[in-house]
């Protein structure tokens, strides 16, 4: 028997088995996205315009003709999100105007991490530079992120033996492409960044073997659990879902009142995490 996962759902299930559970099993999203992945999500679909060669000011216009449709207090809570857009990405143009892209959101699935486990996704983007080849990972956030931060999350390094074997490329390690959103009280020369993470053989060997763990764990969970982290728990979008449940209050009401069923896109469900915020 083998399991096909994504890096998305390994992240979620390595964060909260209960959280994977709604996400994975019940297939379930909030009906109200969160700020930080609708931000995410928009600067995202710019992103992937603007390294397909497309006019990515055309899809902004979409966007922001869609986003005057919500009613007013979604409007309110998102609040102006299009100027936010617009303003990162006029910066990163002009900031990134030359990247050499080998790849833009290369889908894959049935990609072998084991015997026993395959890997399916979808790779942000691939580019080549004087330092070498990278996978990029986008990421937009409020705050940037410690070196630490990232050393402790490297799971995206296992999308580098899709790319070597597809493009047929040596790939050097992961380029995390940070565009930070709190505008109004930064230079805007603090808004974007690039970090490397060169990734050797053994480390990948090591983040191979810890995926097939956690892969097998998921298909052989009979029960799933709570992690009860405040830290984590304060920023979940299933967090009135699972206190409720916790508490034994009405979770069906809970369920049709502000979730959804999690949309589907081709082979996979929309991974809306990959482009989280951090607070």
């Amino acid at each position: 028997m083998t399991y096909e996962v994504s890096f998305s759902e390994l992240k979620t299930w390595r964060t909260c088995r209960m959280l994977h559970h709604y996400k994975y099993c019940e297939c379930l999203e909030p009906r109200t996205k969160p700020v930080a992945l609708k931000r995410g999500a928009w600067i995202h679909e710019l992103l992937e315009a603007y390294y397909k060669g497309n006019d990515w000011r055309e899809v902004h216009r979409a966007l922001t003709d869609e986003f005057a449709t919500l009613m007013d207090e979604e409007r309110e809570y998102y609040g102006d999100l299009p100027g936010t857009a617009e303003t990162l990405m006029t910066l990163y143009e002009q900031t990134y105007p030359n990247d050499r892209t080998l790849e833009v959101e290369l889908e894959f699935k049935g990609f072998p991490l084991s015997r026993v486990v395959h890997l399916k996704g979808r790779i942000d983007l691939v580019l080549q530079d004087a330092r070498g080849v990278w996978v990029v990972e986008h990421k937009t956030t409020s705050r940037m992120p410690s070196e630490d931060e990232r050393i402790v999350n490297p799971q995206v390094a296992l999308y580098i033996p899709v790319v070597e074997q597809q493009l047929q490329v040596e790939v050097n390690g992961v380029l995390w492409n940070y565009l930070i959103t709190r505008i109004p009280k930064r230079k805007q020369k603090e808004l974007l960044h690039r970090r490397y993470l060169p990734i050797n053989k053994n480390v990948l060997s090591r983040l191979r073997e810890e995926a097939t763990v956690a892969a097998v764990e998921i298909h052989h969970l009979t029960r799933p659990y709570r992690s009860l982290n405040p830290m984590l728990c304060r920023t979940c979008s299933y967090r009135s879902l699972c206190i409720g449940e916790l508490m034994g209050l009405d979770v069906e009401f809970i369920k049709r009142n502000e979730y959804k069923e999690r949309r589907q896109h081709g082979d996979h469900i929309e991974e809306s995490e990959e482009d989280d915020e951090a607070e």
